[in-house]
C-alpha cells in the first residue's frame, strides 16, 4: 500500500468522527471551470449529509491496475466508501451525469449508482435541483442548496380532485392547491389512485411573474419502467441490505409498476456486485432503464455472496418443509378422528353383546364386527400418529432451516 495514501487517510480520519468517503476527481469533457463548481458542490452536499468527503488522486492507488484493486485498497484503510463521478456533454445544452459509490463498510459491498441529465449552464443546473436530488438518492439523506431565484406561484386543479401533485418529480400537495416554483419552466405531474388503478397527467408549465394556473384532466395510465441488466436474470430486491429474510420481487428484464416518482431498488446476480439504482416511473410514459452489472473479483466479496446465496437456499428449503408438513398433519389428524368413530362403534357393539337375548350366529357376527371396528381404529390411529409425527419432524427441520 502506498505510504502517502495511508498517511493521508489517517490524517483525514483523525479530523473526523466517522470513516471518510474517498472521492476520485470527476471524469469530464466539459469546461474545467464548471467542473470545479460541480466538484465543490458535491463535496459540500456530502458534508451537509454528515459524510466526511476526502478528495484523492488516481496516484494514491498507483500500484493498482483495476478499480477492484482500488476498492480493496480503500477498504483496507477503513474508508466508508469510494466515490466516482462522470460528466459528459449531451448535445449543446445539457450534460449526462453518473455518480457511483462502492460502500465498503458492508460485508456484501453494495453499490449506489445514479444517473441523470442536467442543463449545461451552471445556473440552470442549480435551478433544476438535479444535484441535491441525485445525491440525496445515492446517500439516502436529504440535502438542499439555497436558491435565491425569483419564485412563482402555481395553482393546480385536477379532474378528479384530490390528486397528488408533483413538482419536478417530487410530491408537493393534493389538488386543488397552490405552491411556489422557481426557474423559467416547471414540470408538473399529478396522479390519483383507486385500488390498483392509476389516473395521471403531466405538463411542462412556463413560469412568469403572475400566478400560473394549470388544469389537468387525468386519464388512466399503464406507465412502467422496464429494468434490464447486462447480463440478464438479476434478482430485484428492495433497497434494504440483503439478509436471510430478503424476498425478491422478480428477475430482469422486469416491468416495475409503481406510483409516479423515484424509488430505489437493489439488483443482485451471482458473480456480480449488488447494485443500488434509482428507478423513475413517469406519470404517463413507458420507460426502459438498462444497468451494466460489474463482475465480482475480490475473493472476500465472492465468499460473502456465496454465503448469502447458501442461506437463502437453506431458508427456501426450510419454508418448503414447513409448508409440506401441513399435509401429513391434516391427514394424520383426520385419521385419528376417524379412528375415534371406529372405537365408538366397537363400544356400541360390545354393549349390545352384553344383552342375553343375543346369541348363536348373530352373536358371532357381532363379535366379528366388534373386532373389525377395533382393528380399523388401531390401524387408523397408528397411521395417523405416524403422519402427525412426520409432520412435526418436517416442521422442526423447517423451522431450524428458516430462522
Amino acid at each position: 500500500m502506498d505510504k502517502k495514501l495511508i498517511i493521508s487517510i489517517m490524517m483525514a480520519m483523525g479530523f473526523a468522527n466517522s470513516a471518510p468517503l474517498l472521492m476520485f476527481p470527476l471524469e469530464s469533457d466539459i469546461d474545467s471551470n464548471i467542473l470545479v463548481l460541480w466538484e465543490n458542490s458535491i463535496k459540500q452536499i456530502f458534508k451537509e449529509a454528515a459524510f466526511d468527503p476526502v478528495k484523492i488522486e488516481q496516484s494514491f492507488f498507483s500500484q493498482c491496475e483495476s478499480i477492484e484493486c482500488a476498492i480493496s485498497a480503500a477498504r483496507a484503510t477503513g474508508a466508508q466508501g469510494l466515490f466516482r463521478g462522470r460528466l459528459r456533454a449531451e448535445g449543446k445544452d445539457s450534460i449526462s451525469l453518473r455518480f457511483h459509490i462502492d460502500w465498503l463498510a458492508s460485508n456484501t459491498s453494495p453499490q449506489s449508482d445514479i444517473q441523470g441529465v442536467a442543463p449545461l449552464s451552471w445556473d440552470d443546473a442549480m435551478r433544476s435541483g438535479i444535484l441535491p436530488k441525485l445525491l440525496s438518492g445515492i446517500t439516502g439523506k436529504s440535502t438542499e442548496i439555497e436558491n435565491t431565484e425569483e419564485k412563482t406561484y402555481v395553482r393546480v386543479e385536477t379532474n378528479p380532485e384530490n390528486a397528488i401533485v408533483m413538482l419536478n418529480g417530487s410530491a408537493v400537495c393534493s389538488s386543488p392547491c397552490d405552491f411556489l416554483a422557481t426557474g423559467s419552466r416547471a414540470q408538473i405531474a399529478a396522479y390519483w389512485q383507486s385500488g390498483d388503478n392509476i389516473w395521471a397527467a403531466k405538463s411542462s408549465v412556463k413560469l412568469g411573474k403572475d400566478t400560473s394556473k394549470v388544469l389537468m384532466e387525468l386519464r388512466r395510465t399503464f406507465a412502467y419502467t422496464e429494468i434490464r441488466t447486462l447480463p440478464e436474470n438479476a434478482l430485484i430486491y428492495s433497497d434494504d441490505l440483503l439478509d436471510i429474510n430478503s424476498k425478491s420481487m422478480g428477475k430482469t428484464p422486469y416491468r416495475f409498476y409503481s406510483l409516479p416518482g423515484t424509488t430505489q431498488i437493489r439488483l443482485f446476480r451471482q458473480g456480480y456486485k449488488d447494485t443500488l439504482i434509482s428507478v423513475n416511473v413517469d406519470a404517463l410514459e413507458k420507460q426502459v432503464q438498462v444497468v451494466q452489472l460489474n463482475p465480482l473479483t475480490d475473493a472476500r466479496q465472492i465468499a460473502d455472496q456465496n454465503l448469502f446465496i447458501k442461506s437463502q437456499t437453506k431458508r427456501k428449503i426450510g419454508l418448503g418443509l414447513l409448508g409440506g408438513s401441513l399435509g401429513p398433519l391434516v391427514s394424520g389428524t383426520l385419521l385419528c378422528i376417524l379412528a375415534r368413530d371406529d372405537y365408538q362403534k366397537a363400544r356400541e357393539i360390545k354393549a349390545e353383546l352384553s344383552y342375553p337375548a343375543i346369541g348363536g350366529e348373530k352373536f358371532m357376527e357381532k363379535v366379528a364386527e366388534n373386532h373389525k371396528a377395533v382393528k380399523n381404529g388401531d390401524t387408523k390411529t397408528i397411521f395417523g400418529s405416524s403422519l402427525i409425527g412426520i409432520s412435526l419432524i418436517l416442521a422442526g427441520i423447517g423451522v431450524s432451516m428458516s430462522f
